[in-house]
């Protein structure tokens, strides 16, 4: 089936509808246009999967990682891949960036459609996914298990006036600090919410306010499983606070693969014991409630405690 009679072709052609709609008012508006590929199956036009080569098809760098020294869910989670051979993930990453390469095109014609309405050079313009796939990196596909980077790591692009154009930043931001971004862009009222900040100086010029987005923090609830996992990003560094298992610590500039949890290395001891501080900071920034009042003798699993100060 080709691209067109697809779903993302679908969307667009009703997010162009409503652009048209749009602009023949002067009211400011907003438009949020959502695509559930490639989430869903790897389903690719045959065209388009043939623009790739999947003989020659790159595979993760840790495919094969048996995953030692991390969670025993981890290990679980990947039997469910054992018997998947290195042609089947090669064909499933054809599939994958097959897919991608099809919501980039259908993404192109929404642009040119508000390039032609005259509107594109006064909207700024998102584009990001809600989370990544592993499609083979660890041994793993989907995205519901695991604190890696293959999931957290997703791509955001910014246009619009006032941004600042061809440009790139490794500054650690969230989906969620694109609500206050969008208030502050637009001139509206700004919400108080304390785990979210506006990129708007950033996007202006990256380069003098990286220094202020170098930390992130991140939230996992388990989906459909009880699992209590929180993530701190500091610098190239990143811990885990694991309430099912042992935590993690890996040092992404040395490890970018995260082939190697460094969390019973003693030499790392005041780090982790920081980074947790840190992570009890967020909480009760945060108001996390689901483990901010953690008093039972029987679940004070962390390396220090909820009144322990972070060092920054």
């Amino acid at each position: 089936m080709p691209p067109s009679e697809r779903y993302p072709a679908h969307t667009v052609n009703q997010a162009i509808g409503v652009l048209d709609d749009f602009s023949k008012g002067e009211a400011p508006w907003g438009l949020c246009v959502s695509f559930s590929e490639p989430n869903e199956s790897l389903v690719v036009s045959r065209e388009t999967f043939e623009k790739y080569d999947a003989a020659t098809m790159p595979l993760p760098a840790n495919l094969n990682d048996n995953l030692a020294g991390r969670p025993n869910l981890y290990q679980r989670q990947r039997q469910i891949s054992e018997c998947v051979t290195d042609e089947e993930w090669r064909m499933a990453r054809t599939c994958y960036f097959g897919r991608v390469t099809e919501l980039d095109a259908e993404f192109a014609r929404l642009l040119r459609h508000l390039e032609a309405t005259g509107a594109l050079a006064d909207t700024v313009v998102f584009v990001t996914a809600d989370h990544g796939r592993y499609v083979g990196a660890h041994g793993w596909d989907a995205h519901n298990f695991g604190p890696f980077e293959e999931i957290y790591r997703v791509p955001l692009i910014a246009n619009g006036p006032g941004i600042a154009a061809r440009k790139q930043t490794n500054a650690l931001v969230s989906l969620i600090d694109l609500c206050p971004t969008l208030l502050e862009l637009a001139g509206a009222e700004p919400i108080d919410a304390p785990d979210s900040r506006s990129l708007a100086p950033l996007l202006v010029d990256p380069r003098p306010h990286e220094g202020d987005f170098n930390t992130h923090y991140g939230e996992y609830h388990g989906t459909r499983f009880n699992l209590t996992q929180r993530i701190l990003w500091r610098g190239d560094w990143k811990f885990v606070f694991n309430g099912f298992d042992f935590d993690e610590l890996y040092h992404l500039k040395t490890d970018p693969h995260e082939m190697t949890n460094l969390i019973n290395h003693p030499e790392h001891e005041p780090r982790i014991r920081a980074m947790m501080a840190g992570i009890w900071q967020k909480v009760r920034d945060t108001s996390d409630r689901a483990i901010e009042q953690t008093h039972y003798y029987s679940m004070r699993m962390a390396c220090v405690g909820p009144n322990v100060a972070d060092p920054g």
